[in-house]
């Protein structure tokens, strides 16, 4: 197994990973193939998430409270090209699944089924490159048909000012969304030995290094997506109107949470805290639907080969 010096050695290679983590993806871990002149990384990214009984408030319609189950699998390996360029191939699956009242217009489940396609380049010494697109199915997957392709993308870039600093830009475009653009700058700073400030979304965070393997920290997430419901989604609860709209989803949580490095290849992540803002926007119709406060438990497992 090596690491190709080419890509920057481990502080391109780390800086590289906040480009990454810019698109809501973690650093790859490059490995020679066997066999093979071409140099190979792959990724696989795990999480589940719980968070509990959240009742409905503003002026949407009342609904009742709502929990919340969601999963996210993504896979991804990355061939070397050159000594500057790494593609990207791989399969992503995201379900939402809500515990709702009977009629109420809220979905029970939202799914992405996704392809991912990209590229990542080393400009230069100080600047690195991402262009990530997502096609692929985005609605509760009721009744599906070519109406609920999807096709997102990403644009970022990291400049690295120093080993203990660098800036980050990126851009998250999706045409469907209420907000087809979205930017995304942000910045990792080392202030001191234990201490990292690493404001780069969709994850922000504040981290204290307890040793090489542990880590806890204070932070955010935000989670989000542009889908499509069904046909018949509206008439069956009452709001035709909603038959086959679009709905932005949202929801924003923050709290304290804890990495442990089982092994260079492997880290477990748990975290949990209070879930501040969740919304169900049904915006072309002109309808949404928010929920108060409620408490969440986060568990990942990042693998990198």
């Amino acid at each position: 197994m090596s690491t190709p010096s080419n890509i920057g050695g481990g502080y391109m290679k780390k800086s590289l990973g906040l480009v990454l983590a810019l698109a809501g993806l973690l650093t790859p871990h490059v490995v020679a193939a066997a066999g093979s002149s071409m140099s190979v990384s792959e990724e696989l990214d795990v999480q589940y998430t719980y968070a509990g009984s959240a009742a409905t408030r503003g002026a949407g319609p009342h609904v009742g409270s709502i929990n919340e189950h969601s999963a996210d699998v993504k896979y991804v390996f990355s061939p070397q090209v050159t000594k500057d360029l790494l593609l990207r191939f791989g399969v992503e699956w995201q379900r939402f699944s809500f515990g709702v009242p009977n009629h109420a217009p809220v979905p029970d489940v939202l799914q992405q089924a996704s392809a991912v396609i990209g590229c990542d380049y080393q400009l230069g010494d100080q600047w690195l490159l991402r262009a990530e697109i997502e096609p692929g199915m985005y609605s509760d997957f009721e009744n599906s048909d070519f109406r609920d392709f999807n096709a997102p993308f990403v644009l970022g870039a990291a400049y690295l000012a120093d080993a203990d600093l660098q800036w980050f830009f990126g851009l998250r475009v999706d045409l469907r969304s209420h907000f087809p653009v979205l930017p995304a700058p942000g910045v990792r700073w080392k202030f001191a030995d234990e201490w990292t400030l690493n404001l780069v979304f969709p994850n922000p965070r504040l981290e204290y290094d307890v040793n090489d393997r542990f880590q806890l920290y204070l932070g955010a997430s935000v989670e989000s997506g542009t889908f499509v419901v069904g046909d018949r989604f509206g008439s069956d609860h009452g709001v035709p109107r909603l038959d086959h709209a679009t709905l932005d989803y949202l929801a924003i949580r923050a709290g304290p949470g804890c990495s442990w490095k089982v092994m260079p290849s492997l880290t477990l992540e748990a975290s949990c805290g209070y879930m501040l803002h969740r919304r169900f926007d049904f915006f072309d119709q002109d309808m949404t639907i928010r929920n108060h406060e409620a408490p969440y438990l986060q568990i990942a497992c990042h693998a990198r080969f």
